[in-house]
């Protein structure tokens, strides 16, 4: 859901398990929204420590998360524990800050009901790279669809450096400009690439 203000981050230090099976279904009923019939089902496994898999659906005014089932999700987001964090607002001296300001959780977790048409058209799994001072690296491995969560590797991996991946998240710089000026590094399947920056660049023109 395209989550309001009442959707305020966790905070940084909070146990995974805590966070996917308390923090997110109690902040989402808090809001009171209705999901869309469709919404996405999301896994999300975390390696590291505290690391487990998740899964994510929206039940009407309920979000529900339980272990992951048999049943293939529609969207499966792998990475790491640091990474997590980083993504959910915790501070890495080595990386650029990862959400815009003021994205909540619930906004970088939950599929917004305006990006299901175009989510549901991406069919693969990308790996995407922002590479980081002293070899710090984070890694975001995502697959969209049966073609892509079933996938035993990556079709394509877009990688970026810190400074290009800081004008992207303010907006300083148009999601395509990176990708025409060869800032942004593209191996694979180029057109799976296109279809992940374009529903990155509508969520970030919806700030």
């Amino acid at each position: 859901m395209d989550a309001p203000e009442s959707w305020d981050r966790p905070p940084p230090d909070i146990a995974l398990a805590d966070l996917f099976e308390r923090w997110l279904p109690g902040a989402f009923a808090a809001t009171g929204q209705r999901a869309p019939a469709g919404t996405p089902l999301l896994r999300v496994s975390v390696s590291g420590p505290e690391g487990g898999a998740w899964e994510l659906a929206l039940d009407g005014t309920r979000l529900l998360v339980e272990p992951p089932g048999r049943a293939s999700p529609d969207i499966w987001i792998r990475l790491s524990a640091a990474d997590l964090r980083v993504t959910l607002g915790a501070t890495d001296p080595d990386l650029p800050a990862i959400v815009p300001a003021g994205w909540s959780a619930g906004k970088i977790l939950i599929v917004d009901p305006r990006d299901i048409d175009l989510v549901r058209q991406i069919a693969g799994r990308a790996l995407v790279e922002i590479e980081g001072r002293r070899r710090r690296r984070f890694a975001l491995d995502i697959g969209f669809g049966k073609t892509g969560v079933t996938a035993g590797r990556p079709r394509t991996t877009v990688r970026l450096d810190s400074a290009t991946f800081e004008g992207l998240r303010s907006g300083a710089i148009p999601p395509m400009q990176p990708l025409l000026d060869g800032r942004l590094k593209i191996e694979g399947d180029r057109a799976l690439a296109m279809q992940l920056l374009l529903l990155v660049g509508s969520r970030l023109g919806r700030r």
